[in-house]
C-alpha cells in the first residue's frame, strides 16, 4: 500500500533545477519614497511596518514604535529630517503565502544628498536617487502554484512579471514596471531526490557523502562556532559555505520546511528531497550583470550604446540572468566545485576504475594514495585542511634546516598530488569520497549525472564512452 501510495506522489517530479526566490530594486528619489510610503499605507491589503536589525522591533506596529522611540518625531515621514524613523520599512500581504514582499529603504543622511543636489548646475544634473524599494518575489507561489518543492523557470518568471506589473499599478505609479527594476539577488537551487532518481541508497547517505566534498577557494564553513576550540561545526541538516558575495548550501528540506512552514502541504513529500543553493548576493550579481552587458554592448545603436555608458539605463540583464541556461549553467559550476563531477565508488571500486585506465604507474599510484588519503581523513575538505596544517607546523618547527627543508618538500608535494589528482579523477568520472565499506553499495551516481541522465547519453564525449563500458563491467561483477 504504502509502494502505491509513494509510486502516486512520484508522478509529480520532484528533482528541478531553477532558481526558487528572487529580489529586484528600484532606486528612488527623496519624494518618491515618502510618497511610496504613504501609498502602501493607503493600500488596505497590506501591512507596513519598521524593519530594523533589531528582532524585537519586527513586528511593532509603525505608531507603536514611534511612541517607544521617543527621540523620533511623529507624524509623516520627511516633515523633520534631523531625526528620522527607522531606516527600513517592510510591506506585506495581510493573507499569509503571497509570495511577495517590498522592503523601502530610507537613508538617514537626507542633508548630505540634498547638499550634494544642490547650486548653480543642480538643474543639469539627474536628481539623486539614495533611496529604494526592493521587492522579494518567490515566482511559483505568487503566481499562485502553491509548490514548496519544485524550482521556478524563466515560464515562472514571466508570469510572475505579467501579475506584479498589474499589482504594481494598483498600488502606485512610483513602483512602476518589472522591467524599470534591477536584480540585487538571485538563489539558484538544485533539488534532487534520490528515491526519484534510482540512485540506490538513502537521502541520509547521500548528504553524509555531501558534507565531505570540497570547500572552493574563498569560501569557509559555516555552522556552530565553538569559542573555546575556536572550532566550526556544520550545521546538522545544513552544509553551508560562505564568502562575501556568496552562500552555497546543500540542505535537507524537510526539517527546513518543517521550521519555516509547518502547515506546508508538500512536507510529507519533502521527506526525500536534498536541495542544493547558490545564493547570489548583490556584489555577485552586480559582477555577472557587468559582464552580460559587455556582450550586449555591441548590439546596440550608437544613442543607445552612449545612453548606457553614461547612465547604465538601457540594458536591463534581468531576464539573462534567470534565463533556464544560465542557472544550469550556475547550478552545475559550483556543484561541480563542491561534489566534483564523477560517481561515487568503494575504496577499492575506486581504485579499480583508476587501474583500468592503463595509466603510468606513477600517476595510478598518485591517484591510489589520494584516494586513501581521502578516504582516511573522511572528505576532501579534511584532507587538504590537515595538509595544509602540516605545512604550517614545519613551517612553525624549531627543526634544523635541513630536516625541515626536507620534510616540507615532501609535505608540499603531497598537497600538489592531491589537488592534481582531483583534477584526475573528474577526467575519468571517478568521485575523490568513497562509499564507507559498512553501508554495502558498490555505486552510487552522481546526483548531477543521474539527474541529467538523458543528456549525458546524447551528448557524450569519447571519455564518457569508455567510462560507462567500465562501470558496466564494475557493476556486472557484484550482480553475479
Amino acid at each position: 500500500m504504502f509502494q502505491e501510495n509513494h509510486k502516486q506522489q512520484y508522478q509529480r517530479r520532484l528533482s528541478s533545477i531553477g532558481f526558487h526566490t528572487f529580489t529586484i530594486f528600484l532606486r528612488l528619489t527623496y519624494s518618491e519614497a515618502r510618497d511610496l510610503y504613504k501609498d502602501f499605507e493607503k493600500y488596505s491589503p497590506v501591512k507596513v511596518r519598521p524593519y530594523n536589525n533589531r528582532k524585537k522591533d519586527h513586528d511593532v506596529p509603525l505608531k507603536d514604535y514611534l511612541k517607544k522611540n521617543s527621540d523620533v518625531p511623529q507624524g509623516d515621514y520627511g516633515e523633520k529630517k534631523p531625526n528620522q524613523p527607522p531606516e527600513r520599512y517592510k510591506v506585506e500581504y495581510l493573507e499569509k503565502g503571497t509570495g511577495i514582499y517590498w522592503t523601502i529603504r530610507f537613508n538617514s543622511k537626507v542633508e548630505e544628498y540634498s547638499r550634494m543636489y544642490s547650486g548653480n548646475l543642480s538643474h543639469l544634473m539627474p536628481e539623486p536617487k539614495p533611496y529604494s524599494v526592493r521587492v522579494t518575489i518567490n515566482p511559483k507561489i505568487f503566481s499562485g502554484i502553491k509548490d514548496c518543492l519544485a524550482a521556478a523557470t524563466a515560464y515562472n518568471l514571466d508570469q510572475a512579471e505579467a501579475k506584479y506589473n498589474v499589482i504594481a499599478s494598483e498600488i502606485s505609479p512610483i513602483l512602476g514596471k518589472f522591467e524599470d527594476y534591477r536584480l540585487n539577488r538571485v538563489d539558484y537551487c538544485f533539488n534532487f531526490d534520490p528515491h526519484e532518481l534510482n540512485m540506490g541508497c538513502t537521502v541520509k547517505q547521500l548528504f553524509k557523502l555531501i558534507r565531505r566534498g570540497k570547500i572552493p577557494l574563498h569560501f569557509k564553513l559555516d555552522g556552530v562556532h565553538y569559542a573555546k576550540s575556536k572550532k566550526i561545526k556544520p550545521y546538522e541538516d545544513d552544509f553551508r559555505l560562505k564568502c562575501n558575495s556568496m552562500t552555497i548550501s546543500f540542505y535537507l528540506k524537510h526539517p527546513q520546511l518543517k521550521k519555516k512552514f509547518p502547515d506546508c502541504p508538500d512536507l510529507e513529500l519533502s521527506s526525500g528531497v536534498i536541495r542544493f543553493e547558490v545564493k547570489c548576493e548583490y556584489l555577485k550579481m552586480y559582477t555577472m550583470s557587468k559582464n552580460i552587458k559587455r556582450a550586449l554592448l555591441d548590439d546596440l545603436a550608437f544613442e543607445d550604446f552612449l545612453e548606457e555608458v553614461l547612465f547604465g539605463s538601457t540594458i536591463n540583464p534581468t531576464k539573462s540572468l534567470m534565463c533556464d541556461t544560465f542557472s544550469e549553467n550556475m547550478i552545475c559550476k559550483y556543484f561541480n566545485k563542491v561534489i566534483r563531477k564523477g560517481d561515487y565508488f568503494t575504496l577499492e571500486g575506486a581504485k579499480w576504475m583508476v587501474s583500468k585506465h592503463n595509466f603510468r604507474q606513477d600517476k595510478e599510484e598518485r591517484l591510489i594514495e589520494a584516494l586513501t588519503l581521502i578516504s582516511e581523513h573522511k572528505g576532501i575538505a579534511k584532507t587538504l585542511s590537515k595538509l595544509e596544517s602540516e605545512i604550517k607546523t614545519i613551517l612553525e618547527s624549531k627543526l634544523e634546516s635541513e630536516l625541515n627543508d626536507t620534510e616540507l618538500s615532501k609535505a608540499k608535494r603531497l598537497l600538489s598530488d592531491v589537488k592534481r589528482s582531483l583534477k584526475d579523477l573528474d577526467d575519468i568520472f571517478v568521485n575523490p569520497v568513497t562509499i564507507p565499506k559498512r553501508w554495502n553499495i558498490p555505486y552510487i551516481p552522481n546526483p548531477m549525472r543521474a539527474y541529467n541522465d538523458s543528456m549525458y547519453v546524447s551528448f557524450m564525449l569519447k571519455s564518457e564512452h569508455l567510462y560507462l563500458k567500465r562501470l558496466e563491467e564494475y557493476r556486472s561483477m557484484f550482480s553475479r
